[in-house]
């Protein structure tokens, strides 16, 4: 570990000297104003004219260096200080915006790596110099070298729910990103799968950040459906996934157990944590099958998908009845060698049921109908 650390303080300190200079035009500091002038606090108003002027200095560059490049771009979210992300093509781009780079190192929310949403191909490191009217353009950085470092713990979660980035792990030869993105395929650079739509949710929770569910419409899954042959989008045959993985020895196990052929219906649903379990996929299985009395028996399983067992601490959490008073939760964490974990219970037709899965602080939020 002395070795990468002293190989990487090594590459920036023989970098750090020659960020990459962009002149901001007059029309470009004018129009920041103008963006400032509409944001309502002072605070923000400070960064939304640091994210205006990060964002048009790097777009410069980029048109200078690539004429005729189509950009999108977003000035930022409100949950991020000095965060704004622009995309090319299929890819996206997070640019880490300073107005004063001191320290060897930045730190940047936890969220914006391990969440899909907010994932992105390369982070680039800017530094906003207002009064001398310059963008430094410092490096960037991959996302699948981030996840390399995270594997190897040379950035860990800090307190405050935020990862330490050093600046040696910036590459700061800025030809590499003009060339990977003319040359390599998205796909190459894999970012988080987990499917945050109306029905799913994963989110950093760390120190002081408060968790939050949000929902668009509160849209259930809809187990009922499934008797029909009805799937949401994202689900997939328990089978079908089993047949792309016949050599899984933990899927073997679990798919061998007597008691579930009693269970007709069975889909699941492939998700990761980024780069906290360095991108490797888990399962979420959920199998149904008819009880008397309108009632229905369901098996919640999580399952490892590229691995052999799960990771330890990892937390499966079943609440019947949620957001309501008579909600009830059982729940159950994994061991150091354990292949799957589940939860049974038996409710009635319409009920409905919370399903949450969560991993050092990130959480997959699912929401059954039955």
């Amino acid at each position: 570990m002395s070795n990468l650390a002293n190989d990487l303080d090594s590459t920036y300190n023989s970098s750090k000297l020659s960020p990459k200079i962009v002149w901001l035009e007059p029309e470009t500091l004018d129009e920041a104003k103008f963006m400032n002038s509409q944001t309502i606090t002072q605070t923000n108003q400070w960064l939304t004219y640091l994210n205006t002027l990060a964002l048009h200095g790097f777009e410069k560059w980029l048109r200078e260096r690539r004429p005729g490049t189509i950009i999108n771009k977003d000035i930022g979210d409100a949950t991020f200080e000095n965060i704004c992300f622009l995309s090319i093509g299929e890819y996206r781009l997070c640019l880490i915006v300073l107005d004063n780079l001191v320290e060897n190192f930045v730190s940047i929310p936890a969220q914006l790596i391990t969440s899909n949403n907010t994932a992105a191909h390369f982070y680039v490191l800017v530094e906003v110099l207002e009064e001398e009217e310059q963008l430094n353009i410092h490096g960037f950085l991959r996302y699948d070298l981030l996840s390399k470092y995270s594997q190897m713990r040379y950035i860990a979660l800090q307190t405050d729910g935020n990862y330490q980035l050093n600046l040696s792990l910036f590459d700061g030869e800025l030809n590499n990103l003009l060339q990977y993105i003319s040359f390599l395929e998205p796909s190459a650079i894999k970012l988080p799968v987990v499917a945050e739509n109306k029905n799913s949710l994963i989110e950093k929770v760390s120190g002081n950040i408060n968790k939050t569910k949000t929902k668009l419409g509160r849209a259930l899954v809809n187990l009922d459906k499934w008797c029909d042959g009805v799937i949401e989008e994202g689900w997939k045959s328990t089978k079908s996934v089993w047949d792309t993985i016949p050599n899984n020895l933990a899927w073997g196990c679990v798919r061998s157990r007597k008691e579930l052929k009693d269970f007709p219906f069975s889909q699941t649903k492939l998700f990761d944590f980024g780069i906290l379990l360095q991108n490797k996929c888990l399962a979420l299985t959920v199998n149904l099958k008819d009880k008397e009395n309108q009632e229905r028996v369901v098996l919640v399983q999580v399952l490892p998908y590229e691995e052999k067992i799960l990771p330890p601490d990892l937390k499966l959490k079943v609440t019947l009845n949620p957001n309501t008073s008579e909600s009830i939760s059982r729940e159950v964490c994994t061991r150091e060698t354990d292949n799957a974990i589940q939860l049974e219970f038996s409710e009635k037709i319409g009920g409905e049921f919370q399903v949450e899965i969560s991993y050092e602080g990130a959480v997959l939020l699912e929401e059954f109908t039955i």
